[in-house]
């Protein structure tokens, strides 16, 4: 199962992109993360159209259908993290407390369904 937060995209001949087994590294461009290779839409010369987009959350899967969205449909993931100090700056905790996650696209106005995974 992939790592809380992280991120995957299927796409038309079945190659899936998946962030926990790249280690958030974009096999498409240096210096990248997944997210912005699937975003930049890397994969889909060699593979076809990104068919779905998943993010992971407490050991689920969430799925967007991308096959019903027009092509300027842009992928979300927005991570919220959190840091806990002692008193004296040390820190004793650092993690994820969840994630937005979906889609964004314009056509004629701004359409967004994006979900609070907690």
């Amino acid at each position: 199962m992939p790592l809380d937060t992280t991120v995957q995209a299927e796409y038309e001949d079945g190659f899936i992109l998946d962030e926990t087994e790249l280690n958030d590294i974009s096999p498409y461009n240096e210096g990248h993360n997944v997210l912005r290779a699937i975003i930049d839409k890397c994969p889909e010369e060699e593979h076809g159209r990104m068919v779905r987009f998943s993010g992971f959350w407490k050991n689920e899967r969430h799925d967007v259908d991308w096959t019903s969205l027009p092509d300027n449909a842009r992928p979300i993931r927005f991570r919220h993290g959190f840091i806990t100090q002692s008193a004296t700056g040390e820190e004793l905790a650092r993690g994820w407390s969840g994630m937005d996650f979906g889609y964004q696209y314009t056509d004629g106005e701004n359409v967004q369904d994006v979900r609070e995974l907690r």
